[in-house]
């Protein structure tokens, strides 16, 4: 029995049945010991869970930098989105505890610098930070919960499910989304996601030159 063992525990239960699941009753029945036990290493469930952010988090991909801002920011939301995508249930774990210990603080830390260094003043490297970080969440949440299914097969069959309803709506009724079509369902997830990136870039750009003549 070690710290480091129940943590893993903990990991594991959140991978599994989301932060809901994870008690101190559940972890001891993983590791088949005592729930008294639990408590040489752990005073709480409040500090397991933030113990098993810190250990999630720390697993997420980190691309070096280039010195590139526009390339930088691209890889860090492309690392945070893989990570996410392996583990749905980190995202609502980091954006309801970041907060509380070192869980998420290294990509904050990477992101504020790749904005600073970019030329943003302090509060819009901040605010930018904020615009990419919801981003990434939202797009992840989406693509794990929203557009569903654990596997290719099933994510298919709902694509298409979906796709085949848009076409069948009366144009009288929803003239925008008739002629939308099956581009509401078009494309792969990784193009949505990069092109959506790109918008918001190009708009951190264009502030930053706006600023820069301002100024």
């Amino acid at each position: 029995m070690s710290q480091e063992a129940i943590v893993a525990a903990a990991v594991g239960l959140v991978d599994e049945h989301g932060p809901d699941a994870l008690t101190m009753r559940a972890v001891a029945e993983r590791l088949g010991c005592g729930v008294m036990s639990l408590y040489r290493h752990v005073p709480d469930r409040e500090t397991l869970l933030d113990l098993a952010l810190d250990a999630m988090t720390a697993e997420l991909p980190a691309t070096p930098p280039t010195g590139d801002w526009r390339a930088d920011a691209t890889a860090l939301a492309r690392d945070v989105r893989s990570g996410l995508l392996k583990r749905p249930h980190l995202t609502v774990l980091l954006t309801s505890r970041g907060d509380r210990r070192s869980g998420g603080l290294k990509d904050l830390d990477r992101a504020l610098g790749i904005f600073r260094s970019a030329g943003f003043a302090e509060r819009d490297a901040v605010f930018a930070n904020h615009v990419l970080g919801n981003y990434v969440a939202g797009a992840a949440l989406w693509e794990a919960v929203g557009l569903g299914g654990s596997t290719g097969a099933d994510r298919q069959a709902r694509r298409a499910a979906g796709a085949a309803a848009v076409q069948a709506l009366p144009p009288d009724l929803y003239p925008n989304v008739s002629w939308a079509g099956a581009q509401v369902f078009a494309g792969d997830l990784d193009g949505r996601f990069d092109f959506g990136l790109e918008v918001i870039l190009d708009g951190f750009e264009r502030r930053l030159h706006a600023t820069a003549t301002d100024s």
